[in-house]
């Protein structure tokens, strides 16, 4: 687990620069840098997360379970920081993963 990706999250919901949720993201008139998602998340939901990305030119990416998250109770948040959402996406580059 990269912990400075789950620092970095947990600097945006403490700024009030995070969004929780694919019905939150859907309806939020913010400006997303980034949506991140979570490995769990249903098919539905990432094809409703896939539209909202197209529509607002904003990358989505696949994280792993953090702690932060969890806590939430959420499998998706919306970074609206620009610094914050390169940090993540900067640090997410080293990070294996697989795409769906």
């Amino acid at each position: 687990m990269n912990d400075k990706i789950q620092t970095y999250i947990g600097f945006a919901i403490k700024k009030g620069a995070a969004v929780y949720g694919c019905d939150g993201i859907k309806v939020s008139k913010r400006h997303m840098r980034a949506i991140l998602y979570t490995p769990t998340l249903s098919d539905n939901s990432l094809s409703t997360l896939r539209g909202v990305s197209e529509r607002l030119h904003c990358p989505l990416l696949l994280i792993e379970d953090y702690e932060t998250l969890q806590k939430k109770n959420c499998k998706a948040v919306a970074i609206c920081d620009k610094s914050l959402a390169d940090a993540i996406m900067e640090n997410l580059m080293y990070v294996p993963r697989e795409d769906k």
